[in-house]
């Protein structure tokens, strides 16, 4: 049987169309956990799941916790939360951080939202920063966004 190509240009004239230039700059990939516990943590390991596969296909993302999805700003939280047939979350947090996503969380949610003092005592993520919505908006720019 002979296969041929389903387009007619040679091979590099194809994929000359599809290089990207030097100077693009992706934009930034922002997933949106407002999730807590409610649901066994199900929401915020789908989250993180994208946001390692993001990470690891060198997408620039950013993950903003806001609401009921701070309580994951502490690491304490985020162990013994398993949902089958995933990594934990703690697991997918720290590879995220290893791959050096951003993580982030509602300045105002991280003070008002959770149980009082978690992050404040110390219980936090080693490179958390927390942001104001305004800040978050101008760090998008004409990114892309995915809510949990």
């Amino acid at each position: 049987m002979n296969i041929q190509p389903m387009h007619s240009e040679p091979r590099d004239a194809f994929h000359a169309h599809t290089e990207i230039p030097a100077d693009f700059v992706q934009p930034m990939f922002t997933i949106l956990l407002m999730s807590g516990k409610e649901d066994g943590g199900k929401r915020a390991t789908l989250a993180f799941v994208a946001a390692v596969s993001a990470a690891a296909m060198g997408r620039p993302v950013q993950v903003f916790m806001a609401g009921d999805g701070a309580v994951w700003g502490d690491p304490q939280q985020a162990e013994n939360v398993e949902m089958a047939g995933f990594p934990s979350l703690a697991a997918l947090i720290r590879e995220y951080l290893d791959l050096d996503g951003a993580l982030l969380v509602c300045s105002t949610c991280e003070r008002f939202c959770m149980r009082p003092g978690t992050l404040a005592s110390g219980n936090r993520w080693p490179s958390l920063e927390a942001r104001g919505m305004a800040a978050l908006l101008e760090s998008q720019g004409d990114g892309h966004s995915l809510s949990f």
